[in-house]
């Protein structure tokens, strides 16, 4: 009963942290499932809800409470640092993408590591990279009205469901090539319940699309995938660095600066690196 609680608990952080490190760019919430060693479970529960339905909404549940509080009660908190400590901030999440690296390497060493690792790997790498240089509002399809801007959200609501499901794909930055960024603020502080409604059941059938797909790529294919994950999750951390840490080191800097905030970015890069490799061992099997 004891390690039934701590179980849960465990889980409910996990759920925690995803939801909480959301609103980061370059860091999704399937890059941070994978790290803290639940992403295998998130999928197969998606994609074989009808097999065990009680089972499955139990463990969606348990993530989805630890997201939602991580959303409400750190989202803006994290916001607010970027802004205050934008540098030191950035590089903990990008110590904490690379913290979990170690863990996703070991499900690798199932199968002999070959030459075509290294494609699978660099195809991940490229493949978000070229998804980060994509210019915002390069397809704008908020603009209509009637059953075509109806049909519009649905397209947004699949995007979001692949960003979402899909390691190493932010989820802002694929709302703003769409030039639905905009609009779903609007919508949610005007509490548009239509427009939110037709998105979130979108996203959900996209969810329960994609999964299936995953699932079957990752049992019949797993040093292929895994060595992609890596590559989609190494990816990722080029638009920490492109849109945070670059933006975040003033023109003009002097030797205090760089003394100061050097040394506290390397604490925080350390700390994000040794807080997510330590979660990444508690697999839930």
């Amino acid at each position: 009963m004891k390690n039934k609680f701590k179980d849960d608990l465990l889980l409910m952080l996990k759920g925690y942290i995803i939801g909480s490190s959301m609103s980061v760019p370059g860091v999704s919430g399937g890059t941070m499932a994978i790290l803290l060693g639940i992403y295998d479970k998130l999928i197969s529960s998606v994609s074989n809800f009808l097999k065990d339905i009680k089972g499955n909404i139990i463990f969606l549940m348990k993530v989805c409470i630890g997201a939602g509080a991580g959303i409400c009660s750190l989202s803006f908190l994290i916001k607010w640092l970027l802004e205050k400590f934008p540098l030191p901030v950035s590089v903990f999440f990008l110590g904490a993408v690379v913290g979990g690296i170690p863990a996703l390497y070991k499900k690798t060493k199932e199968s002999s590591f070959r030459i075509s690792s290294v494609i699978y790997f660099l195809l991940g790498f490229i493949i978000v990279i070229s998804i980060g240089f994509i210019p915002t509002r390069s397809i704008n399809i908020s603009i209509g009205s009637g059953i075509t801007h109806y049909l519009m959200l649905l397209v947004t609501g699949i995007v979001i469901a692949l960003a979402l499901v899909l390691p190493g794909i932010s989820t802002s930055h694929m709302l703003l090539v769409l030039g639905m960024y905009d609009s779903m603020l609007a919508a949610i502080t005007n509490f548009d319940i239509v427009f939110i409604g037709i998105l979130g059941i979108a996203t959900l059938i996209g969810v329960f699309l994609i999964t299936k797909p995953i699932e079957w790529t990752l049992n019949t294919f797993p040093h292929q995938t895994y060595c992609a994950i890596i590559g989609f999750v190494l990816g990722s951390t080029t638009e920490i660095f492109r849109d945070k840490i670059l933006p975040a080191i003033p023109q003009s800097t002097g030797a205090a600066w760089w003394i100061g905030f050097g040394l506290m970015s390397v604490a925080t890069f350390i700390l994000g690196f040794i807080a997510i490799n330590s979660l990444s061992k508690f697999q839930n099997d």
